[in-house]
Formats: structure tokens, C-alpha cells, sequence
């Protein structure tokens, strides 16, 4: 009877992990993508309420203690600059529980090139870049002249890393990060419903190219935390390294409480989980310097 005890147990944790389940992360989280409304026309979702209030009750409720705040340009040099005026406003008056990802449209040219040049003098360390909102391509040299400024100015950018009408996207990123070894990417989504081919990007460093490449898990983590491939989701992550994730509720889209809900239920270990809710965005927040 014991040895079919231990049989059982063993075939259990081969199957679903460990026996016993390990102790959740309880820490500090940190939600790397949320949004910002700031005026009429920009909401994320069509209940989505102006300014950070209602945000910031949501996140308490939750448990998270940082959140991103997105804007995304569009409308012209002047609108662009208004939006991220509105965003610096909106950070100035929590600048403990919010930080920014401004953002430039790379069809402006000069004066994109500029208004980087500003936020970052501002102290913003993250840009937004949005192919299907902001209606670019990926390839388009004036991304890679966006991405290569935000590089050499300290900035991450963080790509909407899915079009459902582009099947060559995922090679595309995979281009412009491995042409600028020196700026810091984060795909969202992890390329949703093509997550798959994110593995690619595990294959990178182990032929000599940069690992400069991060994922978080706004949308993806919702939609499969309850599916029959969470398995394969949670083993391209791993592939990828655990340190390269990020937890991300894309609110409104989803609320912190239940795109948390969904990250838990993928079955990280407790250290896993330290990485993807706090350490690894913290860790872009405030980088370390490079010897």
C-alpha cells in the first residue's frame, strides 16, 4: 500500500508539479502596463474613467503597490506633447504608487526625435510604441530611428507586439532587436495568440546575440490561465528565463485583480513569481549601471 501510495505521488508531481504547493509570492507587485486616460478621445475601453483614481482604488484593492501609466501618441508633434504633459501631471501627483511610458509617434520625424530628447530630461524611462493604434509598420526605418534614439537616451520601449493582419510581425521585432543590441524591448501581450514563436527569442543569446528582449504577460495571461495549453505558455516562458517576464494587467482591458488572478493560476513557483510581479520590472525602473 505505501509503495502504491508513492507511485501515486510521484506520477502526481510529474505530471502537476510538486506534491505539496510552495508558499505564493506575497511581496511587492508591480504593474507593468496599464493606461492612462486623459481626454475624450483615447480611452482604452469605452467605461474607462479620466485620470488615475479609479485606477488607483482597483490596484489597492489588488494588492499593487507600483503601476505603469500608458499614454499613445498620436494627432501631431502639438497633441503628442500635450498628451505627455498630461501623463508627467498625472505621475507628479503620485509619483510613489505610478511611473511613466510616455510615448512619440515615429511618423513625426524631428520633432519625435525632440520630444524624446525632452521626456527623458524629464526622467522618463519608458516609451510606448503601438503599431496598430498608431498605424505604423514595424519595419518602417523611422521606428528603428525611434528605437535607436530611445537606446542611446536609456529608455525601454514597450511594443504592442501583436497584429492579427500581420503574420511576419513576430520576425520583424525579431529583427529590430537583435540590429540594436543597446535598447531595451519589452513585446506585451508576448505576442499573444503567436506566443509560439516568442521562442525564438530564447535561441537568440545562445547564438551570440542580445538579450535585450523582455514579455509581459497583459492579455496572454488571461486568456490561457484556464486553457488546455497553459502548459506549453509556462514552458516558453521558462524557456525564455523567468527574468525576462513581466506582470502587466493591460487595464481596463482586464482589472489588476483578475489579470493577477490569471498570472497566479499559471503555477510559477514562488520564486518565479518574486521575478515576473516585482523583481524584473523593478530592475528596468531603476537599471543598473553597465560595467
Amino acid at each position: 500500500m505505501k509503495l502504491h501510495v508513492s507511485v501515486a505521488v510521484l506520477f502526481a508531481s510529474i505530471v502537476s508539479g510538486p506534491a505539496f504547493a510552495e508558499t505564493p509570492y506575497r511581496g511587492p507587485i508591480i504593474d507593468a502596463h496599464a493606461h492612462l486616460r486623459t481626454g475624450e478621445n483615447d480611452a482604452t475601453s469605452p467605461t474607462q474613467s479620466k485620470g488615475t483614481t479609479a485606477l488607483r482604488a482597483l490596484d489597492a484593492a489588488a494588492g499593487i503597490s507600483k503601476s505603469a501609466l500608458i499614454v499613445i501618441a498620436g494627432g501631431g508633434p502639438d497633441a503628442v506633447r500635450a498628451k505627455n504633459d498630461a501623463l508627467l501631471a498625472a505621475i507628479d501627483a503620485d509619483p510613489a504608487h505610478f511611473y511613466a511610458v510616455a510615448s512619440v509617434h515615429p511618423a513625426d520625424g524631428d520633432a519625435a526625435m525632440a520630444e524624446l530628447e525632452r521626456l527623458s530630461a524629464r526622467g522618463v524611462k519608458f516609451i510606448k510604441l503601438h503599431p496598430n493604434s498608431q498605424e505604423f509598420e514595424v519595419a518602417d526605418p523611422a521606428v528603428a530611428k525611434v528605437t535607436e534614439k530611445c537606446g542611446a537616451l536609456g529608455m525601454t520601449v514597450l511594443f504592442d507586439s501583436y497584429d492579427p493582419f500581420d503574420p511576419k510581425q513576430v520576425g520583424k521585432f525579431l529583427k529590430l532587436t537583435m540590429s540594436q543590441p543597446k535598447t531595451r524591448f519589452i513585446l506585451a501581450h508576448m505576442t499573444f495568440t503567436r506566443f509560439r514563436e516568442a521562442m525564438v527569442f530564447a535561441m537568440v543569446p545562445k547564438l551570440g546575440g542580445p538579450r535585450n528582449v523582455w514579455f509581459d504577460t497583459s492579455a496572454i495571461a488571461k486568456t490561457y490561465a484556464n486553457s488546455p495549453v497553459k502548459a506549453e505558455l509556462v514552458w516558453t516562458m521558462r524557456q525564455i528565463g523567468m527574468d525576462r517576464i513581466l506582470f502587466g494587467s493591460d487595464w481596463p482591458v482586464d482589472s489588476p485583480a483578475a489579470a493577477l488572478a490569471a498570472a497566479r493560476k499559471l503555477g510559477l513557483t514562488a520564486a518565479e513569481q518574486k521575478l515576473v510581479f516585482h523583481d524584473n520590472i523593478a530592475g528596468l525602473i531603476d537599471p543598473k549601471p553597465t560595467k
